[in-house]
């Protein structure tokens, strides 16, 4: 038996009733929007990943001890859910030289960025830095006095 085969010719033709004018072609730049949220998400996304893995990282570090020399409450410059910052900015020596470092704890807002930061300047806090690159370092919670960083 053989058999034959035979193309179809599909019709594309509008079905009655249907107005072209009142069809709405899809532009692609009114999802720019959509696609700004997407990669602002994942770029945070990416960053709490980092920042965990840093951390991780970090627990095998060497420590020393730092002082803080700055805290300050400043706005974060985003508009999420936390728009403020609480940040510090500690020194510390490694075999005689000096290196500086930040912390930024996010606040919702001013007033609890501002309570983070009060009477941090001056306190000792222990830091972690990087054995190969001295200049690299975290501060751990689980490190500080009382478990905490920020009041």
């Amino acid at each position: 038996m053989i058999v034959r085969f035979r193309p179809q010719i599909c019709d594309f033709s509008v079905p009655t009733g249907v107005n072209l004018a009142n069809v709405k072609h899809l532009d692609l730049w009114e999802l720019l929007p959509l696609w700004q949220e997407l990669l602002l998400f994942a770029i945070a996304t990416c960053g709490g990943i980092w920042a965990w893995l840093r951390a991780r990282q970090a627990q095998s570090w060497l420590s020393t001890q730092g002082t803080v020399q700055d805290a300050i409450a400043r706005p974060a410059g985003g508009r999420g859910l936390k728009p403020w910052l609480a940040k510090f900015t500690y020194t510390y020596v490694v075999n005689g030289e000096y290196y500086s470092g930040f912390h930024s704890i996010c606040a919702r807002t001013e007033r609890r960025a501002e309570e983070l930061v009060a009477g941090w300047e001056g306190r000792m806090v222990v830091v972690r830095y990087s054995p190969t690159k001295h200049d690299i370092s975290v501060l751990l919670t689980s490190d500080q006095p009382g478990g905490q960083l920020g009041n």
